[in-house]
């Protein structure tokens, strides 16, 4: 074997043996650990690394997979700095022809989403239609499908901006792309004259592409909500089978025609009367593939690729110009740029960067945000070459330098080549396959996700003090919930809709609970985990709902089984208290059963909360700083110091808020918060230093102003005292004067002689 090989992967096997798996991050914030530590590769080790990769796949077998694991493995350790970028994992080289591949699109079946797909993956796949772009991408992340594929430009009408905006949101990358020859259909009622239409139903964007064929034809436009559906109510309506939606005023199946997609009309039944019946041939639409792993380590410099990012700039001269700088200088073609307003997550994630940077440089609190702009702006650029070429690395670097935030999206084949798991899973789909006919389309029509709005989970708490009795309230309209205390809570659970147990019935309790809510002070945390029976705990979802995160996860994760799930939580309100807009932070350290926990989120973001997936160690070290200074700060202001006026401020209706929310919390609860905390006493420390301050700062004023009074009284004596002695002068002056005035005047010859 070449020896590079081999030092090639000695060296992957050392990265991947000192990189464990780390848990699963925020959005946004990437976890302190050792886990993220990026590996720059020395200038040309890429270049040199691929050659001799290229090499050994030409003349050994063996080595052609000795070194694509390499390979892969070196890629997998790498990170760019900046931006998150999905890890991908290696393959097997022979995947599995048994396992069906499954696609989501957005739209009904037939849609042109769909004939996009069977264009790129074949017929041989299983497409999954969803009702809007949101649930395509939910579907893949939590791996109920394998891949989704979503428009995202079209020639003629523009950027699907919802896109791009989620993807943003879900942590998907970008593993191929599509250029689909948009041609539409006219579909009807089989064995219906084309004399006979009047009226034409579909998208009104479809309608506007097809206005010139229309008014020649004297048809009149109908907008509805898709082109697929439109074909499906024409259907249904044929048929006489139920459907949510009805044709439009005046339409019938004699007399209306459909424009969707060709493949819609035989989804449907419905007869194609004319192809190609657009107004402009030049009607294109880029689809993008989107999967939960990447495929850049399976291209090479034969493959024509694309890179995908998006960045944010600081708020300065000529800060774009600079960016493009870090391609242009280095001979790199981009084939498209366009800006989006920034996300509130993504912006409140800067605003956030942006005040610890302040804190860090010693500026005071009056300058944070000032930074930032009302309105920020991402940039999303498609470059045309691979993340691994050398060029692109030191580009990216130098744009992270510029840059508040960078994240890579995807780098993958363009013009719809396939490569890597794709590939290989789709060949051996058509493979196995070949020659056969599917006795029906190869589609689901829903998927399990699909019933958990309706879905009721038992929810069980234990502990029932006001935090736990206000949670329940509001999750008892759409859950089964119990609990149990060891105080007698049966009067307060039962006007919360909420079933009672004892503590002596602990396994009548558990039976049958699908969610297990520790809700106690964190001070009894683990005395109420060694009271409980932990192997009845097995599969079950344990939330915990603590103001700090890695204390209780460090409790649960050595207590429990392994097959029990934690989700660690911290919502962010308490009674009276609105939960629109209000911060519910949490961390899926151990879940197994995804959907379950999903379903127990959702009833916070139905609520309309703000969802922040956080990890433990950057709530405790941003999050539960913050909450304890300001429950310290509420319990320093009592009655005495915040009487009741009948007119006040703002900030005193402020300070009455944060004493009145914070005092209703128990003192246990925020003993933990100080225990359990290690920056709580230097925040005490800082906070008796500060008063401090502020006491020598009055003392200091107020002995300035009494030596300054007492000055302006000593000068205000003198200048008393110079003035009568001004004033004496002046009159002692003026007698002398007067008195040289009466004063017979003698001659200078003396007297005269009579």
């Amino acid at each position: 074997m070449n020896p590079l090989l081999i030092l090639i992967s000695m060296m992957a096997s050392s990265i991947k043996a000192a990189s464990p798996e780390s848990p699963p991050s925020s959005r946004y914030f990437t976890p302190r650990s050792s886990s993220n530590k990026s590996i720059l590769l020395p200038r040309g080790a890429l270049n040199e690394i691929r050659s001799a990769i290229e090499s050994a796949q030409k003349t050994s077998p063996s080595s052609s997979i000795t070194a694509n694991n390499a390979f892969s493995q070196t890629n997998m350790a790498f990170q760019p700095r900046g931006g998150a970028i999905p890890t991908t994992t290696s393959q097997p080289n022979q995947p599995d022809a048994t396992k069906p591949i499954r696609v989501c699109f957005q739209g009904e079946a037939g849609a042109y989403s769909e004939k996009s797909l069977r264009e790129l993956l074949g017929k041989n796949v299983i497409a999954v239609p969803r009702p809007n772009f949101e649930s395509c991408y939910r579907a893949v992340a939590s791996k109920e499908c394998d891949y989704a594929i979503v428009p995202i430009e079209n020639s003629l009408g523009g950027s699907i901006h919802e896109n791009y905006d989620l993807m943003l949101r879900y942590d998907l990358t970008i593993v191929a792309e599509h250029d689909f020859r948009v041609r539409h259909c006219l579909l009807t009622k089989p064995g219906l004259d084309v004399k006979e239409i009047k009226y034409a139903i579909s998208h009104s964007q479809a309608l506007s592409q097809c206005d010139n064929y229309l008014r020649a034809r004297g048809i009149v436009p109908k907008a509805t909500y898709d082109t697929a559906g439109s074909a499906k109510m024409i259907s249904k309506s044929i048929k006489g089978e139920a459907f949510g939606r009805e044709l439009p005023e005046g339409c019938t199946p004699e007399n209306t025609a459909a424009i969707a997609s060709n493949l819609a009309g035989q989804t449907f039944e419905l007869e194609c009367k004319e192809e190609g019946i657009e107004d402009d041939d030049s009607n294109f639409t880029r689809f993008l593939l989107l999967g939960r792993t990447g495929v850049v380590q399976h291209l090479n410099k034969k493959i024509p690729s694309k890179t995908s990012l998006v960045f944010t700039l600081p708020n300065s001269a000529g800060a774009l110009y600079k960016s493009l700088a870090c391609f242009s200088l280095r001979d790199i073609d981009m084939s498209k740029i366009e800006s989006r307003p920034m996300s509130a997550a993504l912006l409140n994630y800067l605003r956030f960067r942006n005040t610890v940077t302040q804190l860090r440089v010693g500026q005071t609190s009056s300058s944070y945000g000032k930074e930032l702009p009302r309105f920020r702006y991402c940039f999303y650029l498609d470059i045309l070459s691979s993340e691994l070429d050398e060029d692109v690395q030191n580009a990216l670097h130098h744009l992270r330098e510029q840059s508040d935030y960078c994240r890579v999206l995807g780098s993958y084949p363009a013009k719809s080549r396939l490569v890597g798991p794709v590939a290989d899973s789709v060949e051996a789909l058509n493979a196995a396959y070949a020659g056969k006919t599917h006795a029906a389309d190869l589609r689901l029509k829903s998927l399990p996700s699909d019933d958990e709005e309706a879905r009721q989970l038992n929810i069980g708490f234990v502990g029932y003090g006001s935090f736990g009795q206000y949670l329940s309230k509001k999750m008892s309209s759409q859950h089964n919930i119990r609990c149990i205390d060891p105080v007698d809570k049966s009067k307060e659970a039962e006007e919360n809709n909420v079933e009672y147990f004892p503590t002596f019935q602990m396994s009548s309790f558990l039976k049958g609970l699908d969610v297990v809510v520790i809700a106690v002070p964190m001070i009894e945390l683990e005395e109420i985990m060694d009271s409980l029976p932990l192997e009845k705990l097995s599969k079950k979802l344990v939330v915990e709902v603590c103001p700090l995160q890695v204390y209780p996860r460090t409790v649960l994760s050595r207590m429990l089984p392994p097959d029990a799930d934690i989700l660690c939580t911290n919502p962010m309100f308490g009674p009276d208290l609105p939960l629109e807009g209000v911060p519910v932070v949490y961390e899926k350290v151990r879940i197994g059963d995804i959907r379950r926990a999903d379903c127990f989120l959702s009833t916070f973001e139905r609520a309309r909360c703000q969802m922040v997936e956080m990890a433990a160690e950057d709530h405790d070290a941003y999050v539960a700083d913050a909450e304890f200074v300001t429950h310290l700060t509420g319990r320093l202001l009592d009655n005495n110091l915040l009487p009741v006026s009948p007119v006040s401020s703002r900030e005193y209706t402020a300070l009455c808020d944060v004493s009145d929310m914070t005092t209703n919390d128990t003192f246990d609860m925020f003993y933990g918060m100080f225990k359990y905390n290690d920056r709580a006493k230097d925040l005490l420390d800082k906070m008796r230093d500060n008063l401090a301050s502020v006491e020598r700062k009055l003392a200091a004023k107020e002995a300035y102003l009494e030596a300054s009074a007492e000055m302006k009284n000593t000068d205000r004596q003198k200048l008393l005292a110079e003035c009568r002695l001004l004033l004496r002068e002046m009159a002692k002056s003026t007698v002398v004067s007067d008195e040289e005035k009466d004063a017979p005047s003698i001659p200078e010859d003396g007297p005269t002689a009579e």
